[in-house]
Order: C-alpha cells, then structure tokens, then sequence
C-alpha cells in the first residue's frame, strides 16, 4: 500500500471514529429508521435542482459545445466532483478534460474552469459571511454571538480581500509572478468579468449552492429536529472545508465535517450524524448516477463496415471541425450511414451503424 493510499485510509478511520463519537451507532441507525420519507424525497428533488443550476451555469462559461454535448459534459464533471477527492476541484479538471478537443484552446479552456471554480468558490464564502451578518442579527433561530456569527463574517472577509489583492497585484507584476498564482488570478479575473456582465445563467450559480444547502436542511427536518437555515447555511460552508483533504468522494472526512458543524449550531448529535449520512448518500449518488448516465453513450458508439472510422474518431473530427458540416448521404443497405466529414487533411468518408446527432461530438472522449 502506498503512503497516500495510506494515509487516505488513516483519515477515514480517524473520521468515522469522530462520527461514533459524535453519536452512537445505534442513535444514529434509530435515527435514520425513523425519517420521514417525504422529506427525503424532497432532499433528492432540492439536490436534483442543485445539478440542474449547475448544468445552467456551465453553458455561461463554456457556449461553444452544441447544448447536448455541454449539457453531457457537465453532468460527467458534477458526477467527477461528487466521487473524486477535491470536489469542485475535480468538476473544473473533468471540464478541461472532456472539452480539451472542442476548438476551446488550451489557455481559453483553463481559464474558464478557473472562472467558474473561482466565482463558485467566492459565492460560498460570500453566503457564508452574509450568513453570519444575518445571524448576529437575530433573522433567524440559532446562536447569536459573536463566536458562532463573528467567525464566518472574518473568514469570508478575509478570504474575499485575499482573493481581491492577489488578482491586483498580479495584474501589476504581470509575467514576474509565479505561474500558479497567475493562474488563480486569471480565474479570478474570468469569475468578476463573468459579474460584470449579468446573464440569467448566472442564477444558476445561487441554484447550484443554495439548493444543495436545501438539500442538507431537508435532510436535518426529516429528522424531525430543527435548525434554522441561515445557521445551517454556516454550518454547511464550514463542514464543506474538509472537502480540500483529498479523501475520495470525502466519504467519512465530509461527514465529519457536516456533523460537527450541525451540532456546533444547534442540532441534536444523533439527528446531525444521521442527516449528514442521508444527505450525504444523496449528493453523492445524485450527480454520480447522473454523471454516469451521460458518460455511458459515449462508450456505446462504434463503426461498422471494412475501413471504417470509428464513431470517437469522428466525434474527434467534429469537435476539431464543425459538427454541422456532417452531411448525411443515404446508403444502400439501411441502417447503416454514411457520412462525408471535412476534416484539416480533406474530406474523408466514414460509416456507422446510426445516424449521428450533434451530441456524437463527445464520441471523441477516450
């Protein structure tokens, strides 16, 4: 076994002994038996909406894929966040991965997936500070002072300005900075142009944020215990930091994280380990099946016929070229297809066993 491998099996064991010590197996097994059904499915109804303003706010950034590729993409970048260690991390590397053949070009593509990692990230600090404002407030139930609410307000600030000062300073020294801080600010400064230049697309950044939060206080109420949502909303921003420990899919690390935090504000320890495991499973499974579900026809095209070209081969042509330069010409011995596609070297003939749609492009993902 090798030191990473672990070291990742060391933090699960030393997460799932938190958890027990959180609450008792047995509470938390009573706890989960006894939730109420309809508030579950409506966790998975509030997760589903949270990927669908995800796929919503993917088309923002990345417009030059046909709708069902970018659609289909997304999906396989969420489903890549929800089980690989790094969470959003994860979604912004799957992204550049699967649209690296789209005519994107490489500096264009990584600066977009930094944008969207960036403005995500910055709306996450950005609720959880007004989060906190509201707290201190008193606007809803949960613990007013300065410990609970002045924290989140001075992290969010702190963070926020950090981010504000390295993408001016990096502007300033230009090509003297290093390469990875240069690459930060770029995202940063892709995530602001993206502000200043108001879309409805840009919901989908609240979407995508607030209604897995949704999710999460679903999950709480199905327990039959209440938190507010303002204070759950802190709890969520600060249980989600354990996500940056690369644990795959964060299972036991993110648990962890969520539980204490719940109970930190408010809810009992029983009902927080078993609305984390619920929810948990939710967002896991949500985007992961989803992912799955629109990487699968990718894996499905083949060619038929001597000589042919396989169907990623011409999903690669497609996306290198203009999926609408495909013409169809009927062949004799239907349902096979023949197609003529333009490609850098000429036109060139090739054969499928379908006819091929716009969404083929992703044909082209190995």
């Amino acid at each position: 076994m090798s030191r990473r491998a672990f070291a990742t099996a060391l933090l699960g064991l030393a997460s799932v002994g938190l958890l027990i010590q959180v609450a008792p197996p047995d509470e938390v097994i009573s706890q989960i038996r006894q939730m109420s059904v309809a508030w579950v499915l409506a966790a998975i109804a509030l997760e589903l909406g949270s990927c669908v303003s995800y796929v919503i706010v993917f088309r923002r950034f990345f417009p030059e894929p046909p709708p069902a590729v970018s659609r289909r993409v997304a999906w396989i970048a969420m489903g890549a966040g929800a089980v690989l260690p790094g969470g959003n991390i994860s979604s912004a590397a799957a992204t550049g991965w699967l649209l690296r053949r789209h005519g994107i070009g490489t500096q264009r593509l990584l600066g977009r997936c930094a944008a969207l990692l960036c403005l995500l990230t910055a709306f996450g600090f950005f609720v959880n500070g007004l989060a906190g404002v509201l707290l201190l407030a008193g606007v809803s139930d949960g613990p007013h002072d300065l410990l609970h609410t002045g924290g989140p307000i001075l992290v969010s600030a702190a963070v926020l300005s950090f981010a504000a000062l390295l993408a001016i300073v990096t502007r300033r020294v230009g090509e003297n900075a290093p390469r990875p801080v240069r690459g930060i600010a770029a995202g940063l400064e892709g995530a602001w142009k993206s502000i200043g230049e108001p879309h409805w697309r840009l919901l989908g950044t609240a979407g995508f944020l607030c209604l897995d939060m949704a999710a999460l206080w679903a999950a709480c109420a199905a327990t039959g215990h209440a938190i507010g949502f303002i204070a759950l909303a802190i709890a969520y921003c600060i249980g989600y930091l354990t996500t940056t420990v690369p644990v795959p899919a964060g299972l036991g690390v993110l648990d962890a994280g969520l539980a204490a935090s719940l109970v930190l504000y408010g809810l009992s320890p029983s009902a927080s380990v078993g609305a984390v495991v619920v929810y948990h499973s939710i967002a896991i499974w949500v985007p992961g099946v989803g992912g799955l579900v629109a990487w699968l026809p990718t894996r499905r095209r083949r060619a038929v016929g001597p000589g042919a070209v396989s169907l990623p081969a011409l999903g690669a042509v497609a996306a290198a070229t203009d999926p609408g330069r495909l013409m169809r010409t009927p062949a004799r011995n239907p349902p096979t297809h023949v197609y003529e596609a333009a490609t850098p070297t000429g036109p060139r003939t090739c054969v499928a066993d379908r006819e091929v749609s716009a969404g083929d492009v992703l044909g082209g993902i190995p």
